[in-house]
């Protein structure tokens, strides 16, 4: 494969129609040149392979020829017994079949081998880039789409890395053997073959830009259909409860015939390529054949020379066809390599300063300066937002819906960066520190409590990672959850299911307060925390949470009155502005906007 790279580079196999590597040549090189090559061991041991399996198919025609010529004398009346070096020849002919079969073997294994590494590489560095990039990009794009560059991306990349691993130095390889013992051999008719072959090249290369751009958009909807699959199971319950069956239906046959009818184009310019080879062979074939039968009459060539190109054309010949088709496999890896770039090309916006200092010890002040923000669709959330919050004070951000409450918590998160002003802790911009220290004296409990397909016992444990088991029970007693986790079929060690699915809403949001109680952060968020809880656990929750946030900073966002009463001080959000802020018995009195509230759920 080492040899197939240069190829490659050089653009003998994948080209433009003016000479000029395109944009899938250039991704495709660019992954072989930063992921593959790394494993070069295993490609050189493939490529030596490869070497010895091209040899050994190139004497055929030779060996071939010689056999001929030998059994063209036991015609003759003077022969009376087969000679000895006619076992030998055909002895040989054996000896390199069973060469070329355990080159073969250790070639496929060897660049297997080699691809299969590379592949992982690729995956763990997408998937790092997406972890570790932006969290605007995550929230901008369908997860299915994400999820089809991993599946879908990558089988194209390995189903052209594994043909150009163990097609393309094989094939080139045994082609310039072939052509070598064919000119020893009778070079007018390999002449023939030299002339004729190159007419396909052009159709072939022009079949194969065709197969890039389709295939990129294939692989771009194929994303899309793995969006609606994944929303379609994740939302059955409302499905059913809706009727939408039918909708649904109607929606995945959109998805499943757009699929097809892309992957038909695609197929269509591969399927084309065989043909254009099979008449070219027919054609080269035809001219060999006229040619040898008149050189034969004129005593210009041999019947030996004439079996023996045709044997090394019979062994080329295979060669030549699945060169022919690697320009389409080699683009549709190429499209893919287009869409890998997009995600390890992405440089993040929200990145660590170079003087970014680690957040040790915080007190939890929190302040948000005149805080401007807009999301990257370009709808406002935030337009010059106050408020403050001192070192164990518990606050909640009351509001409608879309007012920027949420939108707060991204801010202090520094999951986004404000447009202008400042969000601060303890008197510094967040921004100089670094984000995984911030985030590391933060707690979160979203309105949705995500879970992971894992036990019980380590979806508490993200909260603080080695924590023990004594450590782990005594958050999930605090979070009123060890009594239900008791209760599962083994304990703390139960599977929490995809999403938590094994679990009931309730039992999953008090598994993410018992991870947020473990973090034992000094700044507590609590987006909704208790809306999925019945009244009775509510209420349990509450007093567990009451004491876990005293000395810490608690931020609430809730609509339910029992859950923001108690705050030390509530802020109203209104069009992403603090328009009131007081306790809940001080706004009241005042009859502004959080009295209107108020009675709005009171009636």
């Amino acid at each position: 494969m080492l040899t197939g790279f240069w190829i490659l580079k050089r653009g003998l196999i994948i080209t433009s129609d003016h000479g000029q590597a395109p944009e899938g040549a250039h991704s495709l090189w660019r992954l072989i040149r930063e992921r593959f090559v790394p494993h070069w061991r295993w490609f050189a041991i493939g490529t030596g392979c490869a070497a010895v399996t091209s040899v050994a198919a190139a004497s055929y025609g030779y060996l071939l020829k010689l056999i001929v010529e030998g059994l063209e004398t036991l015609a003759s009346p003077a022969e009376t017994a087969v000679p000895g070096y006619l076992w030998w020849l055909i002895g040989i002919i054996g000896a390199a079949s069973a060469i070329r079969a355990l080159s073969l073997y250790g070639m496929t294994l060897a660049n297997n081998t080699g691809v299969q590494r590379a592949i992982v590489d690729i995956q763990k560095d997408q998937f790092d880039s997406l972890t570790d990039g932006d969290f605007a990009r995550l929230a901008a794009d369908r997860s299915g789409g994400f999820v089809s560059r991993f599946i879908n991306d990558v089988n194209a990349l390995r189903d052209a890395g594994l043909r150009l691993a163990n097609n393309l130095t094989k094939g080139v390889l045994t082609v310039i053997g072939v052509l070598f013992t064919m000119l020893i051999m009778d070079w007018k008719l390999t002449l023939v073959l030299v002339v004729l072959y190159p007419i396909a090249f052009g159709p072939v290369i022009g079949l194969g830009n065709r197969v890039r751009k389709r295939s990129k958009a294939a692989q771009k909807q194929i994303g899309e259909v793995t969006s609606l699959l994944s929303e379609s199971f994740q939302s059955a319950r409302v499905v059913k409860a809706y009727g939408l069956e039918d909708y649904q239906k109607a929606r995945a046959k959109r998805g499943f015939v757009e699929r097809s009818r892309l992957f038909l184009k695609v197929l269509t310019d591969k399927a084309a390529v065989d043909p254009i080879l099979e008449i070219t062979g027919g054609l080269a074939l035809v001219g060999i054949l006229g040619l040898t039968a008149w050189r034969i009459a004129e005593g210009d060539t041999s019947l030996g020379n004439f079996v023996g190109v045709i044997g090394a054309v019979a062994v080329a010949a295979p060669e030549l066809r699945a060169l022919g088709t690697l320009n389409a496999v080699a683009q549709e890896g190429g499209a893919a390599g287009d869409r890998v770039f997009e995600i390890l090309d992405s440089e993040p916006t929200i990145t660590d300063r170079q003087d970014a200092k680690v957040l040790k010890d915080a007190r939890g002040a929190i302040d948000f300066r005149d805080v401007h923000f807009v999301y990257p669709d370009g709808s406002p959330a935030l337009k010059g937002l106050n408020f403050s919050a001192t070192p164990g004070e518990t606050i909640a951000l009351v509001g409608p819906s879309g007012a920027g409450k949420s939108t707060i918590f991204n801010l202090l998160l520094r999951l986004y960066d404000p447009f202008s002003g400042a969000v601060e802790i303890d008197g510094a911009d967040i921004r100089s520190f670094t984000g995984a220290s911030l985030r590391g004296s933060t707690a979160l409990v979203a309105q949705e409590a995500l879970l992971f397909d894992d036990t019980v016992a380590a979806n508490i444990a993200l909260g603080r990672m080695g924590a023990t088991r004594e450590e782990i029970k005594a958050a999930a007693e605090a979070a009123n959850a060890h009594e239900f986790i008791m209760a599962l079929p083994d304990g703390y060690d139960s599977p929490a299911g995809e999403m938590g699915r094994n679990l009931s809403g309730g039992q999953r949001q008090r598994i993410a307060i018992a991870r947020a109680i473990l973090r034992s952060a000094p700044v507590l968020l609590l987006d909704e925390a208790t809306s999925a809880l019945d009244a009775e656990s509510e209420a349990k929750v509450q007093t567990a949470l009451s004491d876990f946030a005293k000395d810490r900073t608690t931020l609430i966002i809730a609509h339910r009155l029992s859950t923001v009463r108690n705050a030390d001080r509530i802020v109203v959000i209104e069009d992403g502005k603090a328009v009131e802020k007081g306790s809940h018995s001080e706004l009241m009195e005042a009859g502004g906007a959080y009295k209107r509230l108020v009675e709005l759920q009171l009636s």
